[in-house]
């Protein structure tokens, strides 16, 4: 049944009320959380020293406690502490760390990474070392704490442990001028997974020793390692080393296609020369991506726009299929300086 029209009011102004009342506590809320943190994550104003809320924050932090209550209150004081960098924080944190609780090790993590200064950095990087938590994890507070990780990671690139050596490998990545030489040497680690991040850092390198370990991993047995080579190939090679790529796009791997196709596109219309051979290829992915390059970087539309080399045109479109002939000329269609007779 409707609302008579003296119940319309009453139930208006309840309805304006509630919301008033809801966004009042929103911004009370809000305000009170502001009040209490800087911009930067840090409490405003640290507890003070021989205080009441610090001497309850240190024994709830320095606790063991029994019940799922006690447990947070603990990682709130951890939390409490470590945004005010409070001293006590260099034996509470490791301590933490070492908890056997998997949120309180966590809670330990994300306040080393608030803390942030040298003796922080290098509980973070024996972390990732050991294992005691989720290697994720510690490798996201140490990529956000850069540049300060960079130095102690490189001795990790040589770690018994493989996920040691490949968070190592990854994390190096902002680090140009660091672990060259090691990452190198990843580069034809045991373990794909190493290899593959090992090529992928290297790929911001310049210089002779990083591509060279690039092209090697174009061969490499594992799809993934072959899709970081060769986008690597395509960032650090001259032409000549690119055109190395063309055999990739036969690859039995979409993604290794896709990698080859991208790494190829660098060439722009010096992909041409490389890709002659390809468009009349035995397989059909090569023959496909090759046209797909080609049209990417402009060359199929040059073509019709000039008229020339029908019978080039002609291949590209035998090896792009028919959806590929149609849209390069419906583009050419809609360009006003080509003349009809050419895109007939």
């Amino acid at each position: 049944m409707g609302l008579h029209a003296g119940q319309v009011a009453p139930v208006f102004i309840s309805s304006v009320a509630l919301w008033l009342g809801l966004s009042l506590l929103i911004v009370v809320g809000r305000a009170g959380h502001d009040r209490r943190r800087r911009p930067g994550g840090r409490t405003l104003v640290a507890p003070r020293r021989g205080g009441r809320v610090e001497r309850r924050l240190l024994r709830q932090a320095d606790s063991s406690p029994r019940t799922e209550s006690g447990r947070w209150r603990r990682i709130r004081a951890l939390r409490a502490l470590a945004r005010v960098n409070h001293p006590a924080c260099r034996t509470l944190l490791p301590a933490a760390l070492a908890d056997g609780d998997v949120e309180v090790a966590g809670a330990a993590v994300r306040s080393l990474g608030d803390v942030g200064t040298t003796w922080a950095v290098e509980e973070l990087v024996r972390a990732l070392q050991r294992g005691v938590y989720f290697r994720s994890r510690v490798a996201a507070q140490l990529e956000r704490l850069a540049p300060a990780p960079g130095p102690l990671l490189v001795p990790l690139l040589d770690d018994v442990d493989p996920a040691v050596r490949f968070w190592a490998a990854t994390l190096l990545a902002p680090y140009p001028k660091l672990g060259t030489p090691a990452l190198v040497a990843r580069a034809a680690d045991a373990d794909a997974n190493v290899r593959a991040a090992a090529v992928e850092t290297l790929a911001g390198r310049r210089g002779k020793r990083p591509l060279a370990a690039a092209l090697r991993l174009l061969q490499d047995p594992e799809w993934f390692v072959r899709v970081h080579a060769a986008r690597a190939v395509g960032r650090l090679g001259t032409p000549a080393d690119v055109a190395r790529v063309v055999p990739l796009l036969a690859d039995e791997r979409w993604w290794v296609r896709s990698a080859a196709k991208d790494a190829l596109r660098t060439l722009g219309l010096g992909a041409v020369e490389a890709l002659r051979e390809t468009l009349v290829a035995g397989d059909a992915f090569a023959r496909n991506g090759a046209a797909e390059v080609l049209q990417d970087v402009g060359y199929v539309d040059e073509l019709l726009a000039s008229g020339r080399n029908r019978a080039l045109l002609d291949q590209i479109f035998a090896a792009g299929g028919e959806r590929l002939r149609r849209l390069a000329l419906t583009r050419a269609a809609d360009a006003p300086a080509v003349p009809e007779r050419e895109v007939a």
